[in-house]
């Protein structure tokens, strides 16, 4: 028969045989063990979780009765500013907080309301891959913020990932992040709303799972022109494969981009009739034929957004 010992990690010494199931006193150096990972100490819990809520590199902002505490910038344009943080507390959750304008983040905020509460057939699904509104109001500091629920995984916009890929993406990464904008417009477009503003910038990617989440709705609109977000999407796929290059507001294709591909392109940024007959969900089965043609069946490739 084998027999067991159970020693201290940190002085050898033999432990009682408690140990085997629960935490126990080291009889000769006195140390705290435990044979699970999975128990916390509650001193360097507690201790954890100070340190958690009260960051000295974050500043605090409050909406309403929730204090939030900020973690880094995500975007900062001509009109709004964008922030990664955290909600004060024992969850902690992650969140965004936009400022701008107090109207413009009141009109999201109503839009978002408005396409969450969709219940069409698709909207379960499709409301997972939209922003939520959490709420909105004085940050305490004399701004105004509305905050966001933040969606796990994502690692940032599209628009840094081309700024980081100066030579353009694989085509490949492409046609799978043009189907997942597609298919989010396809249901947008259904319940009669279209974008209207979409560009790199409003697109977060998720590296792990292929995915895609479209944000900036606050130029949203009812029965608005569905065609221009096809377009804008085919543009935004465009500058993806080109890459960086200075004072080109239209650049060509690179050469190693696929024919069936190029054509597509080529027409999807042009042809706003053809796109208005074909609609998101024509487009999407347009770019899946001219994948398979171009690449045969498709196989799942990581992506990195980092070169």
């Amino acid at each position: 028969m084998d027999f067991q010992s159970l020693n201290c990690p940190q002085c050898g010494g033999i432990l009682p045989r408690q140990a085997i199931w629960r935490t126990v006193a080291c009889p000769y150096c006195d140390a705290t063990v435990t044979r699970s990972d999975s128990i916390v100490d509650v001193a360097r819990y507690h201790e954890a979780l100070h340190r958690f809520q009260n960051d000295p590199a974050g500043q605090d902002v409050r909406c309403g009765e929730r204090r939030y505490r900020t973690i880094r910038h995500l975007y900062i344009g001509a009109s709004s500013r964008v922030m990664l943080a955290r909600r004060c507390g024992r969850l902690g959750e992650h969140v965004v907080l936009k400022y701008a304008d107090a109207v413009k983040l009141g009109r999201e905020r109503d839009i978002l309301r408005q396409l969450q509460a969709d219940t069409s057939p698709g909207s379960a699904y499709f409301s997972q891959r939209l922003p939520e509104s959490v709420a909105l109001g004085p940050d305490g500091n004399g701004g105004t913020v509305h905050v966001l629920r933040h969606p796990p995984g994502y690692w940032g916009s599209l628009a840094e990932v081309h700024r980081l890929n100066g030579t353009g993406l694989d085509a490949r990464h492409v046609v799978w992040m043009w189907r997942r904008v597609l298919e989010a417009l396809a249901h947008v477009h259904s319940i009669g709303w279209s974008h209207g503003a979409v560009s790199l910038e409003h697109m977060l990617v998720h590296p792990a799972d292929h995915g895609v989440f479209m944000i900036g709705w606050s130029g949203a609109k009812r029965a608005g022109d569905q065609s221009r977000d096809l377009v804008q999407s085919a543009w935004s796929m465009r500058a993806l494969l080109a890459g960086q290059r200075a004072g080109d507001d239209a650049p060509a294709l690179p050469a190693s981009v696929p024919a069936p591909l190029a054509q597509l392109l080529q027409r999807a940024c042009s042809d706003a009739r053809w796109l208005r007959a074909q609609g998101a969900a024509g487009l999407h089965y347009e770019v899946t034929s001219a994948a398979a043609a171009a690449f045969g069946p498709p196989r799942f490739l990581h992506f990195h957004p980092t070169p």
